[in-house]
């Protein structure tokens, strides 16, 4: 185990938190989760579109929704400073990459359990089209889309994921309470792309959520999260879908 490791649950010595503390960290956690894609699909709303309609409207939404996340939760560290850190540190930059790169089989080895077992268990819950994916039609959408994934995967989700278990971690209940409520959650995100998706999605979620807790730092899971989303991404465009024309 690293020393610089997340601790599983706050020291000893710390004051145990009032309910106003809990209350509190309950509101951030709920704020963090949601209020990104609120403010996104109201925008969306208020211009009279989805943000379903093609490529650039999805990206749009992504980065939208990510922006307001990421903003949120660096005001939240300035006000809480130095009580809260998730892990930010160049110190063993390059061991963390190697181990988010050494991540990366296992994560597709439990895309392909999880689909294996959908399509033994529960052939109808199988999603034959993920809706998502599908509008990725030409090169510039496929480049957008892994920028994107760069930002918004690899970045934003594993900087929420890290606040989130932070603050389950010193204020409700536990870090692996937060692993499990965000588990959860992250799965219930990715739904439109389907029932088994969402599972998948939800399990890759608990490995970067272990990842996270076994280093204590942000950069393994974010290199493991943004390459499993590149590749999948190269892997859909070579092997499933027919590229057009940019």
């Amino acid at each position: 185990m690293d020393p610089m490791a997340l601790p599983v649950e706050p020291p000893p010595s710390a004051r145990p938190p009032g309910w106003f503390e809990r209350l509190s960290a309950l509101a951030e956690v709920m704020l963090v989760a949601f209020l990104g894609s609120f403010f996104a699909l109201s925008i969306f709303a208020i211009l009279g579109t989805s943000p379903m309609t093609d490529a650039s409207h999805i990206v749009a939404f992504m980065w939208l929704e990510a922006l307001v996340t990421v903003v949120l939760i660096g005001g939240l560290l300035r006000i809480h400073r130095p009580a809260v850190r998730l892990g930010w540190s160049r110190q063993g930059g390059a061991r963390e990459a190697a181990i988010g790169l050494g991540a990366l089989p296992l994560l597709f080895l439990v895309t392909i359990g999880v689909g294996a077992a959908f399509q033994w268990l529960c052939p109808p819950c199988v999603t034959e089209q993920n809706p998502l994916l599908n509008i990725v039609r030409t090169g510039i959408d496929l480049a957008l889309f892994l920028v994107s994934s760069l930002f918004v995967g690899g970045f934003k989700e594993e900087l929420q994921r890290a606040f989130v278990l932070t603050r389950f971690r010193s204020h409700l209940g536990g870090v692996w309470v937060g692993l499990t409520v965000w588990t959860v959650v992250f799965g219930a995100l990715h739904s439109l792309q389907g029932f088994d998706k969402a599972v998948a999605a939800g399990a890759l979620g608990l490995v970067f959520g272990l990842v996270y807790i076994w280093r204590g730092k942000l950069l393994a899971p974010m290199v493991a999260h943004s390459l499993y989303d590149v590749v999948t991404l190269i892997i859909f465009w070579w092997t499933i879908h027919t590229p057009g024309r940019l």
